[in-house]
């Protein structure tokens, strides 16, 4: 694979992942096809697969497995695709995305916010033995 090639992807990535814009994606992406690689990617994390990704999420006995790219919202709402029947977590509570290998979660401005490993956050990269709190619920992560 060509090094603009590798550029691209890296940009699709942080692009999936919400870290950079559609118009910063389209000045990027221009910059790398024009040979310009190092200024379009130069500032981009650095992703590495885990040898073991997160394949479920748990809560209780209840299992949502995770073995495709995608965005699940996680809420109280009977509409959120993984439904949380918990007073203290909101309605929509949180997102989220799979994408490139990398699970990632997003709270979307909760009342009670989210925790990973008991820390408050607003977005996060998950990994294999994590727990989530979403109000009074843990999930494990698988």
């Amino acid at each position: 694979m060509s090094t603009p090639e590798r550029a691209l992807r890296r940009l699709r990535d942080a692009y999936g992942a919400g870290h950079v814009s559609t118009a910063t994606l389209e000045a990027r992406a221009a910059l790398a096809l024009r040979g310009q690689v190092e200024d379009a990617i130069w500032d981009l994390p650095r992703w590495r697969l885990t040898r073991d990704p997160v394949r479920a999420l748990v809560v209780g006995s209840r299992e949502w497995p995770l073995n495709r790219a995608g965005r699940w919202t996680l809420g109280r709402s009977a509409d959120c695709d993984i439904c949380i029947p918990d007073d203290a977590v909101s309605r929509h509570h949180a997102e989220l995305a799979v994408r490139a290998g990398i699970c990632l979660i997003r709270d979307l401005s909760s009342v009670n916010g989210t925790l990973l490993n008991g820390r408050p956050i607003t977005r996060a990269r998950l990994h294999r033995g994590d727990v989530l709190e979403l109000g009074e619920t843990e999930i494990d992560i698988r």
